[in-house]
């Protein structure tokens, strides 16, 4: 009862808070649990968790039989999507294409899902289709998506950022379900999968130096999990080792065949062009803000906070005006009851 107490008070004292995730963070899940994440595949495997990944955005084009889908792409700002520069060699039509974001079932997207235009589309100046270097594209939107439950951002490493200590690690995607397959999966796939030493794939029975110092490496040695075709231009995402938010470390790039033995799906490394990313959009890295401000979610990039390395971008509720956030009380009350418990000599 004084538990309950203490909590009605603190509520109390901020007015009414709804935790309704209308501004944006970057790399967090409001949706998903870490008991329901990472326990499918994206080759032969089951469906992801609606809202699991909510920066995911499906690249569809008309001229794509079935559900229209040609690459995935991570939403890194309101208004940029991060891809591979490879889904737009073959001339298409950039006009007539459509960004779906907010969407784990293509053909039922759900009433928060939102759709845009690609406004431009910038391709690395140094990308080489023979031999897939340099595989990075940004998409800008025709406006900028406004964040919801099932639409955030994803955090963008800098160069510093150690990915190899990274060990909690998965991709996503619409793409083939099996290796055989040409048709894209109707609903999200996602897998865990374990970066492997770049050396290593480069080895002769791996990849014999086909893999660039600016990729990585990612899957399994025996194969059995992988991305395929149609999940191109996703994101290889990392958990923070130290907080609770996803990095995007990777672009799905290329591999030889799916799920194949000593053929680990290949990345292009993000945090090897966070300057060329910064540059495209035009933003100037000044104060590195890890926390959401007070602006709507439709503010211009240029003024969007970024995470810090070793920081924790927090959710915000609807009423800023409270000190003491939904999530933080409900962790703070979680403690203070394991240490009454501790306290009466009863095991937690």
């Amino acid at each position: 009862m004084l538990l309950l107490l203490c909590f009605l008070a603190l509520l109390a004292t901020c007015g009414p808070v709804q935790a309704t995730w209308n501004t944006c963070d970057c790399g967090v899940q409001p949706l998903t649990s870490d008991e329901e994440r990472g326990r499918t595949r994206v080759v032969g495997g089951k469906n992801a968790e609606v809202g699991a990944w909510p920066w995911l955005v499906s690249i569809q084009d008309p001229s794509v039989s079935g559900t229209g889908h040609l690459c995935g792409g991570s939403l890194i700002s309101t208004r940029w999507v991060l891809t591979a520069a490879h889904c737009f060699a073959e001339s298409r039509n950039i006009s007539a294409m459509r960004l779906l974001i907010g969407v784990t079932q293509l053909t039922e997207p759900g009433p928060e899902a939102q759709v845009r235009l690609i406004k431009r589309l910038l391709i690395h100046n140094e990308y080489d289709p023979a031999d897939q270097s340099n595989d990075i594209a940004l998409l800008e939107m025709s406006e900028p998506v406004q964040c919801n439950s099932h639409i955030q951002l994803v955090c963008v490493p800098k160069a510093t950022l150690n990915v190899a200590q990274l060990d909690t690690c998965y991709v996503a995607g619409w793409g083939a379900t099996t290796a055989r397959s040409q048709t894209s999966s109707d609903i999200l796939q996602e897998a865990k999968v374990h970066l492997i030493n770049v050396q290593v794939c480069n080895s002769s029975e791996w990849y014999q130096g086909d893999v660039h110092s600016h990729n990585l490496c990612a899957g399994y040695p025996e194969g059995g999990i992988d991305t395929c075709q149609g999940d191109s231009g996703g994101p290889l995402m990392c958990k923070d080792k130290d907080s609770d938010f996803f990095w995007v470390v990777g672009i799905t790039s290329w591999g030889r065949g799916c799920a194949r033995a000593k053929r680990p799906g290949i990345y292009t490394s993000v945090r090897h062009f966070y300057d060329w990313i910064v540059l495209q959009m035009e933003m100037v890295p000044q104060s590195w803000n890890p926390y959401p401000t007070a602006s709507p979610p439709w503010t211009h990039p240029t003024n969007a906070p970024w995470p810090t390395q070793n920081s924790l971008p927090t959710p915000v509720e609807e009423n800023n005006n409270c000190p003491y956030p939904l999530k933080k009380l409900m962790e703070f009350f979680t403690e203070i009851q394991k240490l009454l418990k501790n306290l009466q000599g009863i095991p937690v």
